[in-house]
């Protein structure tokens, strides 16, 4: 315990390292506020420092420029720095490169005093074509540094600092907070199973000694065809009973399924006409669905029986003994296979689970309570954690099987069932996740990427970027979630800039409450 605490402390440290600030030289200076302004564009954000400007003087500016597509130091391009009055006159600096990237070093010696607005150019050194340009603000330029004011602080500042060398070295961004519409959702646990007509158990209809096909001992994982031989049984007695039972199964099936599409037919006109919901339509035809499976599977299982008459003991013997092949009744994997070439078998024992996973269903669990807030479902996503990226369910190669009508009494739920095409074998059977489907809410409202709430002991929590070099804690209350983004109640305003990577980061540094004064050594 003791050695884990010194390694969690030692973590800690070299994180708020890179997040704190330098001391300033031990040098006598005059105490002067400095000017600190940060400015954003589509494309770079400003963050200069400077010290308040008096005629004649010449002062020195820390402009960091940071470039907004990969937040990164601005190293390549040239800066223009101008002071334009009102009338006209300006003052205009080049710094064609900077003293270390990221940081322009132009120094302005105003010539005459006055209300001055200052911009900040990049432009290509290559060809001088201008690249962006950053309005910074309109600042006074004093006849003399008596006439300046007490304080000349400009910009916002937050509480928790952060070097600009810092945030270049690591994976960071911001991004101005904005109103979204989002559409509300619900996260349900799901899994993907095989659908119902998809799947067959291949068992024994007949007693007898089980011997391989001519292909061979299958094994699981194998691909198999319709029709495909998979085995061959033995017999050691007669199988016309079995064939009797077998018949008349089919038979029965075959009478369920005539009033399933009676039915079927009957409740698509009332639904046509608009008298009955959608639900109703759909367990019809989920119902049809599992009477196609069960007389696909009885008539499989006579097809089992299908004798060849093979001759044993070639030119030895003139016995001819029945053999019956097993027979794959659809194309898919073998998924379970117990089969041990020259072994006994009883009727009725399993011997192969074949699942065709060209279509799958996912199903979820929608709880008695979130009942009222789903209607159809158009669309969902499901995510797992052996998916590089949730997929997105629609039509034409996704779609609403059921929602079931029975809650379950122990959990309070209700299956959600979707049939989803599954050609490129992104889905495995017994695969873990969550569907995510629309609830047909929607609102209109600040919303942030999820990535920038950070869980503070429970609190949701961002980090607003108030200046270039130092952040502030603001408490959230979320609200509906749509696809990565959520809804921000209270806590942000449109317009005010968050960190969306490395929140973390910031996170760790703004828990140490003694940071030094900050400073560069510029």
């Amino acid at each position: 315990m003791y050695s884990k605490t010194l390694l969690g402390l030692a973590l800690l440290a070299v994180l708020l390292s890179g997040c704190q600030k330098k001391m300033m030289p031990e040098t006598e200076v005059e105490e002067v506020d400095p000017i600190v302004i940060t400015k954003w564009t589509d494309r770079t954000e400003l963050f200069v420092e400077f010290t308040p400007l008096v005629v004649g003087e010449a002062i020195p500016f820390a402009a960091h420029l940071t470039d907004l597509e990969t937040f990164k130091p601005v190293s390549s391009d040239a800066v223009v720095t101008t002071l334009t009055r009102e009338d006209g006159h300006t003052i205009t600096v080049q710094t064609p490169t900077p003293l270390i990237p990221g940081l322009y070093r132009p120094v302005i010696t105003p010539d005459e005093s006055g209300l001055y607005r200052l911009t900040v150019q990049r432009t290509d050194p290559k060809d001088e074509r201008r690249i962006d340009i950053i309005d910074a603000g309109e600042f006074f330029v004093f006849e003399k540094k008596e006439d300046m004011p007490g304080s000349a602080m400009h910009g916002s500042h937050g509480e928790i600092p952060c070097l600009k060398e810092q945030q270049w070295k690591i994976d960071f961004a911001t991004e101005a907070v904005q109103k979204r519409t989002l559409n509300a959702t619900l996260k349900l646990h799901a899994e993907v199973e095989p659908a119902v007509e998809g799947k067959v158990e291949i068992t024994a209809p007949i007693g007898g000694r089980i011997l391989p096909s001519e292909n061979g001992v299958p094994m699981t994982g194998q691909n198999v065809i319709a029709g495909e031989t998979l085995g061959v049984i033995l017999p050691l007695h007669a199988s016309a009973r079995s064939r009797d039972d077998l018949q008349f199964a089919v038979r029965s099936v075959q009478a369920e399924l005539k009033a399933s599409q009676k039915e079927l037919d009957r409740i698509r006109s009332l639904y046509k006409d608009q008298l009955v919901p959608k639900r109703r339509l759909e367990e019809a035809e989920k119902n049809m669905a599992i009477l196609k499976a069960r007389l696909a599977k009885a008539r499989s299982r006579i097809s089992l029986l299908d004798v060849n008459q093979e001759t044993v003991g070639k030119g030895t013997s003139s016995q001819s003994v029945e053999r019956f092949p097993l027979r794959s009744p659809i194309s898919g994997t073998i998924t379970k296979m117990k089969m041990t070439p020259g072994a006994q078998i009883e009727a009725g024992e399993a011997l192969f689970t074949i699942v065709n996973l060209d279509s799958v269903w996912i199903e979820a669990r929608l709880f008695e309570i979130d009942l009222p807030k789903i209607g159809s479902v158009e669309h969902a996503h499901f995510s797992a954690a052996s998916l590089a990226a949730p997929l997105n369910l629609s039509a034409p190669d996704s779609r609403l099987l059921t929602i079931g009508q029975v809650i379950d009494p122990v959990h309070r739920s209700v299956p959600l069932v979707m049939q989803v095409n599954n050609r490129e074998r992104q889905l495995r059977i017994g695969m873990h996740g969550h569907l995510t489907v629309p609830t047909g809410e929607t609102v209109h409202d600040v919303a942030i990427l999820k990535s920038a709430v950070v869980d503070d002991r429970g609190i949701p929590v961002a980090f607003v970027h108030a200046d270039g070099e130092s952040f502030a804690r603001r408490e959230l209350e979320l609200g509906i979630e749509d696809n990565g983004w959520v809804q921000v109640k209270s806590g942000l305003k449109a317009g005010e800039r968050i960190v969306t990577k490395s929140a973390y980061r910031v996170y760790l540094a703004s828990l140490s409450t003694q940071l030094p004064e900050h400073g560069h050594a510029h």
